[in-house]
C-alpha cells in the first residue's frame, strides 16, 4: 500500500530532545519531525520516516537499531564516523549494525531517516553491545551528490542518474535523479525488494495524477505497481531507495 508524508505536515509534530553522546562529549540537541509515524513492531515491515535536525556541533554517540534503515543527508554537513557527509549522501545500515558517531558541522546536519518496522530506540555503543544480535553487519554509503538550484536543473539537457548504491543481488539499491522539467523517472520493480521510499528533495513531480512538492516521502510496497514520476516545471531531484529482501552476508565492519 502506498503511503505519503510531507515535511511541511511533519513540522506540526516537531519536537526537541537532547542528544545521547559519549561521556565527556557535549551532545547538544536535535529536532525530530515524523512524516510517516511508526506503527506495528520491529518485525512488521511497517514503513516510517522522519526528519532529524541535528544542531551545530552536536555529537550523536555511535549506536545501532533493531531494524534496517536508510539515511539521506539533506542540509548542512558533518561526519558519519570518519566520513564527511553533505547533501545528498545516502547511507544504509542493516539491523544490529553499529555506526557513528554522527557529528554535525558549523551549520548543523539535517537528515531524513527511512525504516521498515518500528524501532525500539537506539542501542548505544559500547554500553549496549551485548544487546546486538549476532547478525551479519552491513552498511553501505554512497558518495555525496551536490544539490542543484532551479537554474542548474533547468539547464540540464536530460536526467542525470547517480547510483549511490548500485543494485545488489537482494534488491538493495539507492539512486539519485537530477532532472529538468517534464522528465520521466521510473523506480525499480517493487517486487525486486522489500519496499521502496521515494523522496522528492527539490522541485516537484507528478505521479498518479497528483503533484508532490519538495519534502515529500512516498512509500511503495513490494505488491504495488512500479512507480513512474514526471518532473514538474522546475525539474526535480528525486531519491529512490529500496530495502533488501533478506539479510545479506557481509564482512563485519563499523564506520
Amino acid at each position: 500500500m502506498t503511503m505519503i508524508g510531507t515535511v511541511t505536515e511533519a513540522f506540526n509534530n516537531r519536537r526537541e530532545r537532547p542528544i545521547r553522546s559519549a561521556p565527556g562529549v557535549s551532545g547538544g540537541h536535535i529536532f525530530r519531525s515524523d512524516l510517516i509515524p511508526e506503527t506495528g513492531d520491529a518485525e512488521s515491515d511497517a514503513p516510517n520516516c522522519k526528519l532529524i535536525e541535528q544542531q551545530p556541533h552536536g555529537v550523536l554517540q555511535s549506536h545501532f537499531h533493531i531494524v534496517d534503515q536508510f539515511q539521506i543527508m539533506v542540509a548542512g554537513d558533518g561526519l558519519l564516523g570518519k566520513h564527511h557527509v553533505t547533501p545528498y549522501t545516502v547511507h544504509f545500515a542493516a539491523k544490529h549494525t553499529g555506526y557513528g558517531p554522527i557529528t554535525a558541522g558549523e551549520q548543523g546536519l539535517h537528515y531524513m531517516v527511512f525504516r521498515l518496522g518500528k524501532d525500539a530506540g537506539a542501542g548505544y555503543l559500547p554500553e549496549q553491545r551485548g544487546d546486538m544480535k549476532d547478525l551479519p553487519r552491513r552498511h553501505v554509503m554512497g558518495a555525496p551528490v551536490g544539490c542543484l538550484n532551479d537554474a542548474k536543473r533547468a539547464a540540464l539537457v536530460s536526467t542525470v542518474e547517480h547510483n549511490a548504491i548500485a543494485m545488489q543481488t537482494d534488491g538493495l539499491c539507492a539512486t539519485i535523479y537530477q532532472a529538468p522539467a517534464q522528465q520521466p523517472i521510473v523506480a525499480p520493480e517493487p517486487i525486486s525488494g522489500r519496499g521502496q521510499f521515494i523522496y522528492i528533495a527539490a522541485g516537484s513531480a507528478v505521479t498518479d495524477g497528483q503533484t508532490h512538492e519538495a519534502g515529500t516521502a512516498i512509500f511503495i510496497s513490494p505488491t504495488d505497481l512500479q512507480a513512474t514520476l514526471t518532473t514538474g516545471p522546475l525539474g526535480a531531484e528525486i531519491l529512490v531507495m529500496q530495502f533488501p529482501k533478506a539479510t545479506h552476508s557481509a564482512t563485519r565492519s563499523s564506520l
